[in-house]
């Protein structure tokens, strides 16, 4: 007896079905798709913590001096890297903390600085220019700087939130310390 054939000349009717249920599982996802980007899930809050926003208000690279000079506090440059895992648990731990962040408005001009290297093969020349003045080969790192005494200091790293506003407390410090008169000679 021959075998059955269907209306495409097919003697397997298997190869039509798994294309109408390919055909149905690609119309469910771009379905699903759609309605995720119109309904976004809400991340989970910490008490403390902005939904995702970061409270520090950076302020732009271009104004930073002449605006720590005016406001007589050290610049925090914060050098991260869109890549870099631990700078996005400083942003969510620290920078989106409501207690840590005033805490930094309040004491520094705040400054982030995005290395693209790795996505654009080089940074742009203001960014460059300052990960070569701070030696900056690891992110995350911070850097408290004070343009009235020209200290700075260094934090490479992420220790976790309160180790961070220990270490920015410290910078604080050593960066505002008036000059020994032995450091004039």
């Amino acid at each position: 007896m021959p075998p059955h054939r269907d209306a495409t000349g097919s003697s397997r009717p298997w190869p039509r079905i798994l294309m109408i249920a390919a055909g149905a599982l690609l119309i469910a996802r771009v379905g699903t798709g759609i309605w995720e980007d119109q309904h976004p899930s809400a991340p989970v809050e910490r008490p403390g913590q902005a939904a995702g926003k970061e409270l520090v208000q950076w302020q732009p690279l271009a104004i930073a001096e002449s605006a720590s000079r005016a406001l007589n506090k050290p610049i925090l440059y914060d050098f991260s890297a869109e890549w870099c895992g631990p700078c996005k648990l400083m942003s969510a731990e620290v920078f989106a903390d409501a207690k840590a962040a005033d805490q930094i408005n309040t004491r520094f001009v705040p400054v982030r600085i995005v290395d693209r290297t790795h996505e654009d093969g080089q940074n742009v020349p203001e960014v460059q220019t300052l990960q070569d003045r701070f030696k900056i080969d690891a992110f995350p790192t911070i850097v408290v700087y004070s343009p009235a005494t020209g200290r700075h200091e260094s934090m490479t790293g992420y220790g976790g939130r309160e180790g961070m506003l220990e270490e920015l407390t410290q910078a604080l410090a050593a960066v505002n310390r008036p000059a020994s008169p032995d450091s004039a000679q």
